[in-house]
């Protein structure tokens, strides 16, 4: 099945119970808005989040922005209702489901067997996408399982915090990249960043960075934001909105890459239309990967010149 392309070079999380900071997040210049069930919730708070999710689906004007909520952990007691309450009542209004701290694709397949039981039963028309957070050390081990494990399965989200929580590495507690980076001889996200994005890629998925910490630091932001894009990431999580300029700035294709993109995908289709298999531009040759990368690139292009 053809995987769903999205503009997601912003995300920016907005806990579910915060209703003024909700409110504001639908002003903001993010690709996509990700209400929150999980981390910034409190326990005795989260029933009353879930009415909040389910009216800012169907109430709020989205301004074309990805629509996306994510559950609790499916190792909790709450991720089930987080799924049947706000997919029952709001389904036909959200494009994408996050999965928190997914260390087994088994994980992933619960939830697209559920979802496709609720589609049927309520008559949703489009089938509700998911991202996987990878935040530990086990969801590491085997994000090449959990990246081909369902059709539903869109993205591929690097939890930083978590990640290295897991590994027991040294922190000041700052949520994000630009932690304790300074002193080691390298970048210390480089292996985990690598692994994430080989699977991601190879299953035909986007893959979004963890949000940069200090969120006063833009030269930092900058130098984080062109380490993940220049490995191959979509776009990055925002942890405060100034800085989404920037991120929006660093993951959009250059001019030179829409062009060759273009170029490609015409190529592409003048060859299906006379039955030629295989396909040459500027000297060399264009394999499946190559057409999949221009796709992608075109279709962010097209949704950015939508947004603009």
């Amino acid at each position: 099945m053809e995987q769903t392309i999205r503009l997601r070079r912003s995300i920016i999380s907005v806990p579910a119970n915060r209703e003024k900071m909700l409110n504001k997040a639908f002003s903001l210049d993010a690709d996509v808005i990700m209400l929150d069930l999980e981390d910034s919730v409190p326990v005795q708070e989260k029933e009353e989040a879930r009415s909040r999710v389910v009216a800012a689906f169907m109430e709020q004007d989205w301004k074309g922005k990805v629509r996306s909520y994510r559950i609790n952990g499916m190792d909790t007691p709450f991720a089930y209702r987080d799924i049947i309450d706000v997919v029952e009542q709001a389904g036909g209004f959200i494009d994408v489901i996050v999965i928190p701290k997914v260390n087994d694709p088994a994980e992933i397949k619960a939830i697209d067997y559920l979802l496709t039981q609720i589609e049927a039963r309520m008559g949703f028309r489009h089938r509700i996408g998911l991202e996987a957070s990878i935040e530990t050390a086990v969801g590491m081990l085997r994000v090449g399982e959990i990246a081909l494990s369902s059709t539903r399965l869109e993205t591929l989200v690097f939890g930083v915090a978590d990640y290295g929580a897991s590994l027991t590495m040294m922190s000041k507690g700052i949520s994000g990249h630009g932690d304790m980076e300074d002193f080691y001889p390298g970048h210390r996200w480089h292996f985990p960043l690598s692994r994430m994005i080989m699977a991601a890629k190879a299953a035909g998925l986007a893959a979004i960075d963890a949000p940069y910490g200090d969120y006063k630091d833009p030269e930092g932001l900058r130098r984080s934001c062109l380490l993940s894009a220049a490995l191959g990431y979509d776009g990055k999580w925002v942890i405060h909105p100034d800085q989404i300029q920037i991120i929006n700035e660093l993951y959009t294709p250059s001019a030179e890459d829409v062009q060759r993109s273009r170029r490609i995908l015409e190529a592409y289709s003048q060859a299906q239309c006379q039955g030629i298999g295989s396909l040459a531009m500027d000297g060399k040759m264009v394999d499946a990967a190559s057409i999949r990368v221009a796709q992608v690139i075109s279709s962010q292009w097209e949704a950015i010149s939508k947004r603009n």
